[in-house]
């Protein structure tokens, strides 16, 4: 448990800093981001909603799998916070992202399981400005990891596992078009 409360806590440094100032106007927008995960094979696709204050922005979305693979269903959640020291008007902006990720999956093999994943990641990125309020961005993220196993599976290595049982490092890749209003 001490571990999670580090994890989280070093998670929530973002959120406590005192960077939003009210001299601007709050934006709101859309993305459009994949996921590459170290832990979960196929690519996630997860629309999202985009809220942006001065260098902050908030993300919040759910994801699924786009891939027709019939033995694994993928469903998610994603929580991003990006910090954008310089800004976000020049046409290459580099940020800091923070992410909290949730993910359901449920594979339909000769012995089904699920699987209930717990991300949270921290990282860098950079993003492209094509033209006015457009984006094109890509980061990386490392970060640490948790999960609560069910399977039918007999032998003892697939066991049922409860969440915080283990707790793992983790490498995600995320790929992004958005446009903010």
């Amino acid at each position: 448990m001490k571990q999670f409360l580090i994890i989280t806590f070093l998670g929530w440094i973002p959120f406590i800093s005192f960077s939003q100032s009210l001299e601007k106007e709050n934006e709101f927008g859309f993305a459009i981001n994949s996921s590459f995960n170290g832990e979960i094979y196929p690519i996630r696709i997860v629309p999202s909603i985009i809220y942006f204050n001065e260098n902050n922005q908030f993300e919040i979305g759910f994801g699924f799998n786009p891939s027709n693979r019939q033995n694994q269903k993928l469903l998610s959640t994603e929580i991003n916070y990006k910090y954008f020291p310089n800004g976000h008007s020049r046409k290459f902006n580099m940020f800091l992202i923070t992410s909290l990720s949730y993910i359901h999956s449920k594979k339909n093999s000769f012995y089904p399981s699920n699987y209930n994943y717990l991300f949270v990641n921290g990282g860098y990125g950079f993003e492209i400005v094509p033209f006015k309020n457009a984006f094109i961005g890509t980061n990386i993220s490392l970060g640490a990891f948790t999960y609560d196993k069910k399977s039918e599976i007999p032998y003892d290595a697939f066991k049922t596992e409860k969440l915080f049982h283990e707790i793992d490092l983790n490498l995600a890749f995320q790929f992004s078009v958005g446009y903010r209003l």
